[in-house]
């Protein structure tokens, strides 16, 4: 069986970490997930829309569902879409589609470790990648992007959304540098942006747009 139900949730079944699940250990996107949640507890905030870049299976579309009125969630990955769908809440919009600076045909290469989370883009192939500005979405409040290194790519592809949303968070664990990329590069274009820092939990990030408050 490729996918395989744990913890409430449909994942690959060929995953590194499902012993782990299966124990009961949270997904590994929980943990600057739940630093957020306590901040938008604190807060009372409430989302209009909410974008989901690497959506993987959907864990983090699913809790940011309940914060807001419409969540869209990109994932290229066949497996993991299959996920997704069979995961997504309500008001969780998938998108099969990879995320980058540019519209393009693009594959999606395993690792040697074969870690399914981990997969790099690489040039030509029958996937189709495109951009965050390109979907035209409207009343963005949040940006999350998790995709293995290609974040500095999403951004590129989304400076219209930047302009216009209050929160980044984004993953930011050297993986950038397979891209030509670093962690620092990322945060000075945010900052270049008018964002901030706000809430650290490696290797997840939280931005904050200053010019949104």
């Amino acid at each position: 069986m490729e996918i395989e139900y744990v913890n409430g949730y449909w994942v690959p079944a060929n995953d590194i970490h499902i012993d782990k699940w299966k124990s009961g250990q949270p997904f590994t996107q929980n943990k600057g997930l739940n630093k957020f949640i306590e901040y938008l507890d604190r807060k009372d905030l409430k989302f209009k829309t909410v974008l989901d870049v690497g959506a993987w299976c959907g864990t983090w579309s699913n809790e940011m569902s309940k914060y807001a009125e419409d969540v869209h969630a990109f994932e290229p990955d066949d497996l993991h879409f299959q996920c997704l769908l069979k995961n997504k809440k309500e008001n969780v919009t998938p998108h099969q589609c990879a995320v980058g600076s540019q519209k393009a045909k693009v594959s999606l290469v395993e690792n040697e470790k074969n870690f399914t989370q981990e997969k790099r883009v690489v040039p030509e192939g029958d996937i189709l990648m495109t951009t965050v500005d390109s979907f035209a979405i409207k009343d963005i409040d949040l940006i999350k992007i998790d995709v293995e290194g290609y974040e500095m790519e999403v951004l590129k592809g989304a400076n219209k959304a930047l302009s216009e949303c209050t929160y980044v968070m984004i993953e930011l664990n050297n993986n950038s540098k397979r891209y030509g990329s670093s962690n620092g590069q990322i945060t000075e274009f945010l900052t270049q942006r008018g964002f901030s820092q706000l809430i650290r939990t490696w290797p997840d990030v939280v931005f904050v747009n200053n010019y949104a408050l």
